[in-house]
């Protein structure tokens, strides 16, 4: 039975989706084609009718995800001055709820050390995104940045990606978790 391209790219945006979430649930090695077949409600020839390979639907689902944050993110800083958007963004990111829910959560924070070992797609979608995590925290509107914009907003963003990859990894030890995501949010706000 053929389906309607509309239907296929309801498909694929289903396999998208539910890839995205389990990726940043797991890991990439942590999920296999069955499950994110089963996730979406498809069969796993299904999603190998829209990609070739594991690490293609990976660089599919990273960037939807880094997509669908970015666009959060500019709906969380839309109206506000530049400090204003900044101290909003940056205590959603370095926080207990973001911490917590890894599904919903930044993929560069969740994935990023497996993408060194990963292919130019996959590499690729984690620039990319990276390149719009720094423009939005530059509050830049996409407009190239100073090379002083551009160093803060890297200082910036490492900084709370690396607090989120610290809090994750030290959740057994809720102290000191929660003390990580505070330092940092306190630190980064004096420093705005």
């Amino acid at each position: 039975m053929r389906i309607t391209k509309e239907k296929a790219a309801q498909n694929r945006a289903r396999i998208v989706a539910a890839a995205a979430r389990l990726f940043r649930e797991e890991g990439l090695a942590g999920v296999g084609i069955d499950a994110v077949a089963a996730a979406a409600g498809l069969t796993h020839g299904a999603v190998y009718s829209h990609f070739d390979s594991k690490e293609a639907l990976a660089a599919a689902a990273v960037s939807h995800a880094l997509a669908d944050s970015m666009a959060g993110w500019l709906a969380l800083t839309e109206g506000l001055d530049e400090r204003a958007a900044f101290e909003r963004l940056m205590k959603a990111y370095v926080s207990r709820l973001h911490r917590d829910e890894p599904g919903a959560g930044c993929s560069i924070a969740l994935l990023g050390g497996e993408a060194q070992r990963a292919g130019a797609p996959l590499q690729q979608a984690f620039k990319q995104g990276v390149e719009q995590m720094l423009s939005v925290v530059a509050m830049s509107g996409g407009k190239p940045l100073s090379a002083e914009q551009r160093a803060s907003a890297i200082a910036n963003v490492a900084t709370m990606v690396g607090a989120l990859v610290l809090a994750r990894a030290t959740i057994a030890d809720r102290a000191l978790s929660d003390e990580i995501l505070k330092t940092v949010r306190t630190k980064l706000l004096a420093l705005a």
